[in-house]
């Protein structure tokens, strides 16, 4: 456990309580001096010091909080030592499709992985992008975290640009899956592998007849998660509609024998529970061993501002306070001269 600031230098700010405070001190210093002059009995030091000292908390406070408090604690995560699963994205142009006013094709996916994920807490997960290749952004880890953070972080739309002829009006190989394979993405003491491709399924039919014999080569198994309507049209910023892109109905034919010949699963969009259990299925039981730490952070501005309410209330309510306790002593001396 330990505490960090993340911007010290602005600590500096309970400086400027300082100033009130020499102002407070000084002017102090000339009322005894007028009070012995006239011959009147200063007032109370108690109570000077009792103000200045919550004025001296109540500047420290807000220079901690605006110095931003952080709390980082260390927790060690354990994970499924024999599998690894990743989830690999379809972020070619035709995933930028929504209805209008809508979210987009890849927000849904987003938000879809997000869920499946936070059901497999065990299972270590990565992260991947698919054009026409494959792209790793994250290898597998036990972190829902660092998965959350990459899917927010480092996908988006075209991004890389699909090494296809521009204007090609389908970006997307999802042959490319052999890359899993091939470029070893899956550690080698997983022996249970799976991969969960979340896409529009407007695929080029390159490389998808040798695609099972790679992912048995590997040991991986599949399903996917389809996000397509035939409504759908891609918009820029302004919601003005790209003309370019036109949903293709051939390539869902193409998408749907691929899916068949692989033997794979395919979900609707919001079939999260769904696709959760049938990963765990895929993935089996096995056991658990460390994989790392986990990072957790909470800033604590909030609770140094609430706190900092005390010394506030206090100088605040102080001066009618002392009215109040006069009053009653005023009360109390009045009734004991009637008694």
């Amino acid at each position: 456990m330990r505490i960090t600031l993340v911007t010290p230098l602005a600590a500096l700010v309970a400086l400027v309580g300082l100033v009130p405070l020499v102002l407070l001190v000084l002017g102090r210093n000339r009322l005894k001096e007028l009070c012995a002059q006239l011959r009147l009995e200063p007032p109370e030091t108690r109570s000077l010091l009792t103000g200045a000292a919550a004025f001296v908390v109540l500047s420290g406070l807000l220079g901690l909080a605006a110095a931003q408090p952080v709390l980082a604690t260390h927790s060690a995560l354990e994970g499924r030592a024999d599998a690894e699963a990743y989830f690999v994205f379809d972020v070619s142009r035709s995933m930028g499709a929504r209805v209008v006013g809508g979210p987009t094709r890849l927000d849904r996916a987003r938000e879809d992985a997000k869920a499946i994920r936070a059901q497999l807490p065990d299972l270590p997960v990565g992260v991947a992008s698919l054009t026409d290749r494959l792209l790793p952004h994250l290898f597998p880890s036990v972190s829902v975290n660092a998965f959350d953070a990459t899917l927010d972080e480092s996908l988006a739309i075209d991004r890389p640009t699909s090494s296809l002829p521009y204007g090609n009006s389908l970006g997307t190989k999802v042959g490319a899956l052999q890359d899993l394979t091939i470029g070893r993405y899956f550690d080698g003491t997983a022996k249970r592998r799976v991969a969960v491709l979340l896409t529009d399924g407007e695929t080029l039919p390159n490389d998808l007849s040798t695609l099972g014999e790679f992912l048995k080569e590997g040991g991986i198994r599949v399903l996917f998660l389809r996000y397509w309507n035939p409504t759908e049209r891609v918009y820029d910023d302004k919601g003005n509609r790209n003309p370019a892109y036109v949903p293709d109905p051939d390539a869902e034919a193409t998408f749907d024998a691929a899916a068949k010949s692989l033997g794979a699963q395919v979900f609707e969009p919001g079939q999260t529970a769904e696709a959760a259990a049938a990963v765990k299925e895929l993935a089996g039981a096995g056991p658990l061993v460390p994989r790392q730490r986990e990072l957790d952070s909470r800033l604590l501005t909030p609770y140094v501002l609430l706190v900092a309410l005390v010394p506030l209330t206090y100088l605040l309510a102080r001066r009618d306070a002392r009215k109040w306790l006069a009053a009653a002593r005023s009360r109390r001396r009045t009734a004991a001269q009637a008694g």
